[in-house]
């Protein structure tokens, strides 16, 4: 009789087949309820690390100026006939203050809006070779005679770029040159801060590859900026670059004083055309 009893008690506490139906329905509905949920909270945690990485780069910047007479970091040219400043640079500027490559990686770049994605479709054009390190550079040589990445030999492998040191962001390479009513139009890189009369409106960087512009944060629609005072903000495309800067419609891309795009806020107090100079 006990055994009868026993085993009518295991019988009576087995799932039947409805019962593990349902349950799988409501773990699946539960999932299907919270995976948006999970996904905005990743995305939001993305974009934290990110604006932490460009609050961290741009008092990097003010650190720099300080300790150099008042200098803002320089980035050189590919060649004395090309306008295209060398990205990687303030990696070299930037190590006596950061000492971590993971600053510079953007968590949501990937595809075409990331510095990666110029090796594949390029990897000898110039934009590829200004956001990643060229192995036969002197300032890479001179860092890796210092010491600074022991766990790299830029004679160990194919190719010309040390892959392993690059930079997601786009930083500030507004030069010299141009005027504003006569005036000279104080330049960012290599410029002297004190000459930058709105740092708070300047940007020392962004959140994006210079040829794309591409968002990377909030599904793809906002770029994040960082500014000379060390602040974080970000903006859509039509309030940083406006796409109706040449269709006759009055852009958006001005900062509180009528500078325009992104790279000329805060360089003047009278309001100055960064796109057409003068």
């Amino acid at each position: 009789m006990l055994r009868v009893r026993d085993c009518t008690r295991r019988g009576r506490s087995a799932f039947t087949l409805i019962e593990l139906l349902v349950v799988v329905a409501i773990i699946a509905l539960l999932i299907s309820i919270l995976l948006p949920s999970l996904q905005r909270a990743r995305e939001q945690a993305r974009d934290a690390v990110c604006a932490s990485n460009l609050h961290q780069l741009a008092l990097a910047t003010a650190y720099y100026a300080r300790d150099n007479d008042d200098r803002l970091p320089y980035m050189r040219r590919l060649s004395p006939v090309k306008y295209i400043y060398i990205q990687y640079d303030q990696i070299f500027n930037f190590w006596p203050y950061l000492k971590d490559m993971k600053i510079y990686i953007c968590p949501s770049a990937k595809e075409n809006n990331s510095s990666k994605y110029y090796n594949e479709i390029d990897p000898e054009g110039d934009d590829y070779s200004r956001y990643t390190v060229l192995k036969n550079d002197d300032a890479f040589l001179y860092a890796f005679q210092q010491g600074w990445w022991p766990y790299l030999n830029p004679f160990a492998s194919p190719g010309e770029f040390v892959e392993e040191l690059y930079t997601e962001y786009w930083f500030n390479d507004w030069s010299s040159g141009a005027t504003n009513a006569g005036r000279p139009v104080p330049q960012v890189t290599g410029g002297l801060l004190s000459r930058i009369p709105l740092p708070n409106y300047t940007v020392a960087l962004c959140d994006a590859v210079w040829d794309t512009l591409e968002p990377r944060h909030n599904g793809r629609s906002r770029t994040l900026f960082g500014f000379l005072d060390g602040h974080v903000e970000g903006f859509e495309p039509e309030r940083y670059y406006d796409v109706h800067r040449e269709s006759g419609q009055t852009p958006r891309d001005y900062d509180g004083f009528g500078n325009r795009p992104f790279y000329a806020w805060g360089l003047t107090r009278e309001g100055f055309d960064g796109l057409g100079g003068d």
